[in-house]
């Protein structure tokens, strides 16, 4: 299953052929933009949708090239962050596995934040993040923690839900 939304994904977002040839990043930032098309803020709506990055500059470049071949408008902004200053300007915070210990440091800052974190760790993604982006055995997979979610007022669809392979 994850295989097939690898490539759903791939053919959806990429011209004819650049699919097979995709880096990690690249597949995240995959992910990311489709997490963000799937998940519903409380009111009011950003204005402005705003991907954070911590600890991964290939995955912010990842992003960028991704908005500008699917031709997102300028409301839409990539931030690469060196600390959590300017966290409050995230609507979705990626945190990165080069960032494991200060993943709940980040964590601390946005618990009553209406900001969808997402970690590429298991452990990211226990210690609080709402989605756990994992990458095992050649897949990328994701786990989604609705409760926490829906604590801080996010709702996710039912598509992004049974495409996860554990929702808790």
């Amino acid at each position: 299953m994850i295989k097939l939304l690898l490539v759903l994904l791939g053919l959806l977002l990429l011209p004819e052929g650049k699919a097979q040839s995709l880096s990690e990043n690249e597949l995240k930032a995959a992910f990311l933009y489709r997490f963000s098309q799937f998940s519903k803020w409380p009111p009011p709506p950003p204005d402005k949708l705003s991907f954070c990055v911590v600890g991964n500059p290939e995955l912010y470049q990842a992003i960028n090239a991704l908005l500008q071949e699917q031709q997102v408008d300028e409301s839409t902004e990539v931030i690469e962050l060196p600390d959590n200053e300017q966290v409050s300007q995230c609507d979705i915070l990626f945190l990165s596995q080069q960032n494991r210990q200060q993943t709940q440091y980040w964590l601390e800052d946005l618990a009553q934040s209406p900001v969808l974190v997402v970690a590429d760790t298991s452990e990211g993604f226990r210690q609080g993040a709402m989605i756990g982006l994992i990458a095992d055995a050649n897949n990328l997979s994701f786990r989604v923690n609705l409760t926490d979610a829906k604590r801080r007022g996010l709702n996710f669809s039912a598509h992004l839900l049974k495409l996860a392979t554990e929702v808790r």
